[in-house]
């Protein structure tokens, strides 16, 4: 009983001191409507999200939605093995980080909420609006089996992710995900201005921000966490910062550690009694390289960790990362 309750006593621990802990964080629009987050992951700047969908067009609908935000590799446990976020009931997952494909993820999961909350007739949903529905001529697409009410022609002939692709064009400078239809037209554009709150009169282009990317988890002995990302041109920067959630706790040891092609590696300790582990450093690239936290210890290690990258010179800077 006493073995039980101590190991009962160190799992709750644990829990307790987990990095992944939600948040629910409430945010306002221009109309002072919440906007609520589900935060699964800590450091994420969720002013960031909150001003996309402040900018974007909606209505009332925007007080019934929430929006989860999980570490990257959280994504296809909630959304499936290749989706890049997702939207059912009311809520919106999407990774947590700064870029211009997260931008357009959570624009294109907001027009999924929009879409449920906007009927138009008697058509079945997922169906768009119904400005945008009679623009894209969407009844005569559906009646000549080029798209479908669903997915039983595939993602790309679904009526929802048509609408919600063009959603997002209506907001961003990004690139249409439907090959087979394009962008839409100026004229099923303009019906979208007219049709929906607040449309903004052009797209914009999301700012350049440092790429910053989360994770958050747990680590057995001897397991690590490893991401790999791609620096085009020359003067990049790295800053890899992890933090230990029990540094103090016996057992707890582990380390990050920065690897390229190149042939640099570095690390620094985490755990043993260090809290944060920071790794930067300046003028990389062009090259192909990996962060790491790798658990050391006999006891799991709880930790979260950031990576930051930016272009030291943006003036001179000639091409962005890749993942």
């Amino acid at each position: 009983m006493r073995r039980a309750a101590l190991l009962l006593a160190l799992l709750a621990s644990l829990l307790a001191a987990s990095p992944a802990a939600a948040a629910t964080i409430v945010k306002r629009d221009h109309a002072g409507r919440p906007i609520t987050f589900d935060v699964r992951v800590p450091g994420v700047d969720v002013e960031w999200y909150a001003s996309l969908l402040r900018d974007a067009a909606h209505g009332e609908e925007i007080r019934r939605v929430t929006v989860r935000i999980v570490a990257e590799d959280e994504i296809r446990r909630h959304c499936g093995a290749h989706a890049g976020g997702c939207y059912a009931r009311g809520r919106i997952t999407v990774p947590a980080g700064r870029s211009q494909a997260i931008a357009h993820t959570l624009l294109h999961e907001y027009a999924h909420h929009l879409d449920r909350a906007t009927p138009v007739g008697s058509a079945p949903e997922p169906n768009g609006t119904p400005a945008w529905y009679r623009a894209r001529g969407i009844a005569a697409l559906v009646r000549d089996g080029r798209a479908a009410h669903g997915y039983a022609r595939g993602w790309e002939r679904s009526v929802g992710e048509l609408f919600a692709e063009d959603y997002v064009q209506l907001h961003l400078r990004t690139p249409h995900r439907i090959r087979w239809i394009g962008a839409p037209s100026g004229t099923v554009l303009a019906a979208l201005r007219r049709e929906l709150p607040a449309a903004p009169a052009e797209p914009t282009t999301v700012p350049r921000t440092p790429l910053v990317l989360i994770r958050a988890g747990t680590l057995e002995r001897a397991r690590a966490t490893v991401l790999p990302f791609g620096l085009l041109a020359e003067g990049r920067r790295v800053v890899f910062v992890a933090n230990a959630a029990a540094p103090r706790r016996a057992g707890v040891r582990g380390r990050i550690e920065l690897r390229c092609d190149s042939g640099l590696w570095t690390s620094r300790p985490l755990g043993g009694g260090i809290a944060t582990a920071r790794i930067d450093v300046r003028g990389l690239g062009p090259d192909r390289c990996a962060v790491a936290v790798r658990s050391l210890g006999g006891t799991p290690l709880a930790y979260s960790a950031k990576l930051r990258l930016t272009i030291e010179d943006e003036a001179a800077a000639r091409s962005g990362f890749t993942r």
